[in-house]
């Protein structure tokens, strides 16, 4: 919310330079001193009481509104002065509320078109846009409602209706691109399949592209990339990608447990969607767990958590350990539960 409310006055700034408020409003500043001036000169021999404060506060408050009426004009030259200050006050007030809605639809439009610069960090970002795309978001976005999604995309204009998320336009083989979507402090990116290409081996070689880019930029970032060619995976380790996803060995391997095991599917859906049921999830292990056999930490955690440890990470995976299987500083628990612990 800060970074928006920051581009927008950003927005907001250069709209005024453009439209010269600045100047407007300089010429109404000494607009507002003469005529304070003029009506303290002729209303004061009428109004001895009337001091030079009174005849500042007169006018501000009358061109800012139609005065409070502690203070008005008798003399013909000073009602003059106070239908000039009117004039003056709502012509400046209408020329900055119209900069000032010219920089918030600005703002939108930039937004629709990918054109803003992004300032938050840690944020997730998805760059392409396929037919998995709007369901990773949403996932996403369920998971953790507060957290700041980005999409990186070449095409001119994509409309994101959901909080926090985002959309940058270019392409994302080039540095400029990604230095707009701030990748250098972002925590995580997906990169998916350009279906648009339809030719797997290209398809692949420009996500390849894509990952080095961003390697380049953070190799701290954790990424993901979905590969079409179970070939290519050798080319997208070399460019450092954490979790690689080949989307139709993945498909296939459901499509055969479901078909081995009819109720597996369903199981597996509810794992991985964040809309209904239980989900899987993983956290460090706590200092005090340190040390205890699995079993005694998958009893802690039904009792405790109503939640049921799948395996152990540290490096490499280990699902359903031997019951005696020590837990060691640095794991990291892989669990089913209804939420994250």
């Amino acid at each position: 919310m800060i970074a928006v409310f920051l581009n927008t006055l950003k927005a907001l700034h250069i709209s005024i330079k453009k439209s010269n408020i600045y100047k407007l409003l300089t010429v109404g500043f000494i607009s507002l001193i003469i005529c304070s001036l003029g009506f303290y000169y002729f209303e004061h021999p009428a109004n001895p009481e009337l001091g030079i404060n009174d005849a500042f506060w007169w006018g501000i408050v009358t061109s800012t509104t139609v005065g409070y009426g502690d203070f008005f004009p008798t003399t013909f030259q000073g009602r003059i002065i106070g239908i000039l200050l009117m004039v003056i006050g709502i012509s400046a007030f209408g020329f900055i509320t119209a900069a000032v809605a010219s920089a918030f639809v600005e703002n939108k439009l930039k937004e629709g078109m990918g054109l803003m610069d992004i300032k938050f960090d840690n944020h997730i970002a998805i760059i392409g846009w396929n037919s998995k795309s709007e369901i990773i978001l949403q996932e996403l976005i369920k998971d953790n409602p507060d957290s700041n999604i980005l999409v990186v995309d070449e095409r001119e204009k994509l409309l994101l209706d959901y909080k926090n998320a985002y959309f940058v336009h270019g392409d994302p083989t080039q540095d400029e691109t990604l230095k707009k979507a701030n990748i250098k402090n972002a925590d995580t990116v997906i990169v998916v399949a350009d279906e648009k290409i339809g030719n797997a081996r290209m398809t692949d070689a420009k996500s390849v592209l894509i990952c080095l880019a961003v390697d380049k930029l953070n190799t701290n970032i954790h990424l993901i990339a979905e590969v079409l060619n179970k070939e290519n995976v050798s080319h997208f380790q070399r460019a450092n990608v954490n979790d690689i996803i080949i989307s139709n060995e993945m498909s296939s391997r459901v499509m055969v447990r479901s078909a081995l095991y009819k109720n597996v599917s369903l199981a597996l859906k509810e794992l991985l969607t964040n809309t209904y049921g239980n989900e899987i999830y993983e956290s460090k292990i706590k200092d005090e767990d340190v040390g205890i056999s699995f079993k005694a930490l998958s009893s802690k955690y039904m009792d405790k958590y109503n939640a049921i440890i799948l395996g152990i990470a540290n490096g490499d995976v280990l699902l359903n350990p031997d019951k005696d299987q020590p837990i060691k500083k640095g794991d990291t628990i892989i669990y089913i539960s209804k939420e994250k612990l």
